[in-house]
């Protein structure tokens, strides 16, 4: 490789990689979006403006009925257990 070649290659490099890191700031800069509002959340203290105030417990008709799941027994001694079935003739 000649001298020339080996200084401009690297001068190259360094040129495409600065023009494309100049273009993606100055682009980025162009596409901020506008100032939004502050979001401005109701205290406890101010009452609902519809319907009726919440005492905390809900009326029996909206009470949701609680289900306590049962143990199942998955234990098949017919598939699971072949060391077992094996020996019963014993």
């Amino acid at each position: 490789m000649s001298r020339t070649l080996k200084l401009l290659l690297p001068v190259a490099v360094v040129m495409i990689v600065g023009v494309y890191l100049a273009g993606s700031f100055a682009g980025a800069s162009e596409n901020d979006p506008p100032p939004r509002e502050p979001v401005v959340l109701p205290s406890d203290a101010t009452s609902p403006s519809t319907g009726t105030p919440s005492t905390g417990t809900p009326s029996p008709s909206t009470r949701v009925p609680v289900i306590s799941p049962a143990p199942v027994d998955d234990d098949d001694d017919d598939d699971d257990d072949r060391d077992d079935d094996r020996h019963d003739d014993d």
